[in-house]
């Protein structure tokens, strides 16, 4: 009984939580002020504004996915790789075409990949998420949860985009995890790769230009190679594959590819990450290249790199 009241008593609890008298909060002001110098006054008076999002932390609090778990391609690709979002990213690079053109060139990036990622990120800019970024990253970087530490680095990062912006922390809205805009950039994306495209004096995440161009100069910046490929498929004798473990960061030498009972060719690196895309019926393997590589950077997901790949290459 004590268990259940404790239940129902907590989310009322969170709802009038003050940040701004938590040790760790107050141990982050007084980083923030020594590192940045932020007035210690100003953090005070944002923090006890904060609001705790129920939400937003139980995205991180269930049990991290194995790498086979990594949602299954088949329910992560229903609602992305489908036939209505090719057809939308043709429309979209006929009625942007002079300005992609120009950011490709410019980046030495696929046009068709700058557009992959618009519609996976917010469909076109018509979906920028509505979850305050301030609160939300606020939730997810002082309630315990798997991504923490990384949270805390990109509250960091966002109370100095809002400083550099000369914007209240509470004006923007994104995604639960504290993505903005069109490409669905976190504070430390658009700090280090943001680009002012419009030239209007500020790279803005909203703005279709800025976004467009920030996502080509986060793969140029990593080492973006138009002169090779994403990935290429491999083949095994059966149709499922766990030989070896796959994932973003699971990188092998050929041969021990070769050795696993993979098949493919026309590969020129000596290593490649190994990319399983598991399905109900049977899974598709391939294998990433660097290009792969610097995509599950900017979201370390194979099923997020392959959805790219995917789109990118249809239509």
């Amino acid at each position: 009984m004590k268990k259940i009241l404790l239940l129902l008593i907590l989310p009322i609890y969170l709802m009038s939580y003050d940040f701004a008298k938590n040790r760790e909060v107050q141990r982050f002001m007084d980083e923030m002020h020594q590192k940045h110098n932020f007035n210690k006054e100003y953090l005070t008076s944002i923090f006890k504004l904060a609001q705790y999002q129920k939400f937003v932390h139980s995205r991180y609090t269930v049990p991290k996915r194995s790498y086979r778990s990594d949602a299954s391609w088949d329910k992560y690709a229903k609602h992305i790789v489908v036939p209505i979002m090719f057809t939308r990213a043709k429309k979209f690079k006929k009625e942007n075409n002079a300005l992609l053109s120009k950011i490709a060139n410019e980046y030495q990036v696929p046009i068709n990949l700058i557009i992959a990622v618009a519609g996976v990120e917010s469909n076109f800019g018509t979906n920028f998420g509505d979850f305050g970024i301030f609160d939300a990253l606020t939730t997810l970087a002082f309630f315990p949860n798997r991504k923490q530490a990384f949270f805390k680095y990109e509250l960091e990062q966002y109370l100095l985009f809002c400083k550099e912006k000369k914007s209240s922390v509470f004006k923007f809205k994104g995604s639960f995890a504290g993505a903005m805009g069109w490409v669905q950039q976190l504070p430390s994306i658009n700090r280090k790769y943001g680009v002012d495209y419009n030239r209007d004096g500020v790279s803005n995440p909203w703005d279709k230009a800025d976004a467009l161009a920030t996502i080509a100069n986060f793969l140029h910046q990593n080492g973006w190679d138009n002169s090779k490929k994403i990935a290429i498929q491999a083949t095994c004798k059966h149709k499922s594959f766990n030989a070896l473990e796959s994932g973003f960061d699971k990188k092998y030498p050929l041969d021990k590819l070769q050795e696993a009972g993979l098949r493919f060719g026309g590969f020129k690196q000596n290593r490649a990450t190994l990319a399983v895309l598991f399905g109900k019926q049977s899974d598709e393997i391939w294998l990433g290249t660097t290009n792969f590589d610097i995509l599950t950077h900017y979201n370390n997901s194979v099923n997020y790199a392959m959805a790219l790949y995917k789109i990118s290459t249809s239509f």
